[in-house]
């Protein structure tokens, strides 16, 4: 049976922080427009927040969460309209996207290909790799991926609650997932929100952070790395060598 069809568009393969960014990418793509008119102009559309949760079933945060990825990542550029008429999309490099020439190059030539974000150095996703020093299986990623989502988008939120448990020697995402559960139920959604949640509770219960010994000397016997380092945290912030104030939070 033959399908009705409007045309076609291309989609690259990039790389995107998560699924959810590549899917709401792919349809942000197949519903620019392709030649301009009166209200958008080639590889531009209009999307309201609302109409995107019936179509995805996500959260107004969550799709707002990737659109500001999509922007920051250079993917697409967006606008805010007046009224009710809600967000003009752009399309970053649409006409070289949608081009077949573009893919149409002398195997000698030097193809450019479209540019692509680079991952920073100090994700989520690298930080439980290399120092949490967990496996991100094809399970795990969609999940951190997931509570990034839920904080709005602020990957130091989870990386907090990942230093939380190692601080604690439980560097198992197991123990990370309560203390996201425990502040996104709080109301934490931002790193000064975790920072002033922890400093509370720690003021609540009388707790204070790794005593600091006084023997600030480099290469002194028994004086662990980690102690030596908060020493140095604690001069930088002017207080008494030995002690580091309840106010302070390690993340």
């Amino acid at each position: 049976m033959s399908q009705l069809t409007t045309g076609f568009v291309i989609q690259l393969r990039l790389a995107f922080q998560n699924k959810r960014d590549q899917v709401l990418y792919n349809f942000f793509v197949s519903e620019a427009n392709f030649v301009s008119n009166t209200y958008c102009k080639r590889g531009q559309l209009k999307v309201r927040i609302k109409d995107l949760t019936d179509v995805f079933g996500h959260t107004d945060n969550i799709l707002r969460a990737c659109i500001k990825r999509l922007v920051d990542d250079g993917f697409i550029t967006k606008k805010r309209l007046e009224g009710s008429e809600g967000l003009l999309i752009t399309i970053n490099n649409y006409d070289e996207h949608q081009t077949l020439a573009s893919y149409q190059k002398s195997k000698n030539e030097a193809a450019e290909r479209p540019k692509q974000p680079m991952k920073g150095e100090n994700t989520v996703f690298n930080f439980f790799e290399t120092i949490f020093g967990g496996s991100l299986s094809p399970k795990m990623a969609p999940d951190i991926g997931n509570w990034v989502d839920d904080f709005n988008g602020n990957e130091d939120v989870v990386i907090a609650a990942m230093k939380l448990a190692i601080r604690k020697k439980k560097a198992f995402w197991g123990y990370v997932q309560p203390i996201l559960v425990d502040w996104h139920n709080k109301g934490v959604r931002t790193l000064e929100d975790a920072r002033n949640l922890q400093n509370q509770s720690r003021r609540e219960k009388g707790d204070k952070p790794k005593e600091v010994i006084a023997n600030t000397s480099q290469g002194a016997s028994g004086i662990s790395e980690e102690t030596q380092r908060l020493e140095r945290i604690a001069q930088e912030k002017g207080l008494v060598t030995g002690e580091i104030r309840d106010t302070y939070v390690d993340f």
